[in-house]
């Protein structure tokens, strides 16, 4: 059993009007329910293993670039692998 409880909440009338437009038939709960519990679907980095295997080059390149950054803006040596 679900027991709703209505709270009295004041806001502008810019969020007022925001909210009305994007209210549709929705009540203004299910609104800011939306926009405050929406998830960014986060995407799996590790589809991107090993998708350079066949660009070694490129790769080393990549490596290079970032061992140069990294040095440039932290002070810090990168270990480039050979």
């Amino acid at each position: 059993m679900v027991m709703m409880m209505a709270r009295q909440i004041s806001v502008s009338n810019e969020v007022y009007e925001l909210l009305l437009k994007h209210k549709g038939k929705k009540s203004f709960s299910e609104v800011i329910k939306e926009s405050l519990c929406t998830k960014k679907k986060k995407t799996d980095i590790m589809r991107f293993a090993g998708i350079m295997k066949d660009e070694k080059e490129k790769l080393e390149e990549l490596k290079k670039q970032i061992a140069t950054e990294r040095e440039a803006n932290y002070g810090r040596t990168f270990e480039v692998e050979q």
